[in-house]
């Protein structure tokens, strides 16, 4: 993405003769468009477009895609070059530069993100669930699963980031490759489609979970689950005390109440404090009042 027309016709030139199949675009509206439909293997980014900063075609770019992007900028400052390299992109080269520097560079990150790939390999295996992304099949504790290519991109892409929110983009372009309008219901209907095929396997439709507003992610049934805390065996009251237990008023003979320790103890309280305060009473309760 460059809009000097002579920079950007000169670059795909160059990089044409290297054997590189390029595709130039002068804005970053059209860049992001092309990059959604044609998935390239490295994105070229100038800072300075017209319509779209550099770096916030980055930051669109990175929400559903993690393809390679190396900024090509006039801007030489430090703090640039630092701001460049923290928004995401993978290398930075100041213009003017040679074409051959370029390609150096354009090799060196293709190198890096390509042993990556062959670190993760084709096959996914936990034990439970199986994908091979040449094959672009999945099995389920040893049964083929009848998917289409669509919903095993998007199953293989939830499952090779077991247990990171994969976001509605990142999905999309996973399954799709591009952004269209009702995005998100069309991975809802692909990940519905998919929970149905896991609910008749040992994996469970369960195991694709919904992040309400960003997206899903997949959770292994593999994955040991923490153990039960304990319950406690008394109510505490804080700082590790825990509360006597009430007693229970018993029943009497008669169908009434015999009153326990702490009922008789207040009702001597109170007749103590009844006698103190009205010594009288006691003694002369017989006698009339009025004569």
């Amino acid at each position: 993405m460059e809009d000097d027309d002579a920079i950007r016709e000169a670059l795909c030139l160059a990089l044409t003769r290297q054997g590189y199949e390029v595709m130039g675009e002068g804005t970053g509206r059209a860049g992001l468009r092309s990059a959604y439909l044609q998935r390239p293997d490295l994105v070229l980014l100038d800072v300075m477009l017209p319509d779209i900063d550099g770096m916030e075609v980055l930051r669109r770019l990175r929400a559903v895609s993690d393809v390679p992007v190396i900024y090509l900028t006039a801007r030489s400052d430090p703090i640039d070059v630092i701001v460049g390299l923290e928004t995401g992109a993978d290398d930075y080269i100041v213009k003017p530069c040679q074409a051959r520097e370029i390609d150096a560079r354009i090799r060196r990150v293709l190198y890096r993100y390509r042993a990556a790939e062959r670190r993760d390999g084709d096959v996914y295996d936990d034990g439970l669930l199986r994908l091979d992304s040449l094959q672009q099949q999945a099995w389920a504790a040893g049964v083929l699963l009848p998917l289409s290519r669509t919903e095993f991109r998007v199953l293989d892409r939830l499952v090779r980031h077991t247990g990171t929110v994969q976001h509605f983009g990142t999905l999309l372009a996973a399954g799709w490759g591009a952004a269209s309008p009702g995005a998100r219901d069309r991975v809802k209907f692909t990940v519905s489609r998919l929970r149905g095929k896991l609910d008749a396997t040992p994996v469970g439709g369960g195991s694709i979970v919904s992040v309400r507003g960003m997206g899903y992610l997949y959770r292994s049934p593999t994955t040991p689950s923490l153990p039960p805390s304990p319950k406690p065996t008394a109510a505490s009251t804080g700082y590790g005390h825990t509360r006597p237990a009430r007693r229970v008023p018993r029943a009497g003979p008669c169908g009434g109440e015999v009153a326990g320790p702490d009922v008789s103890q207040r009702r001597r309280r109170l007749a103590r404090w009844r006698q103190s305060t009205y010594p009288l009473v006691s003694h002369c309760s017989a006698v009339p009042l009025f004569r």
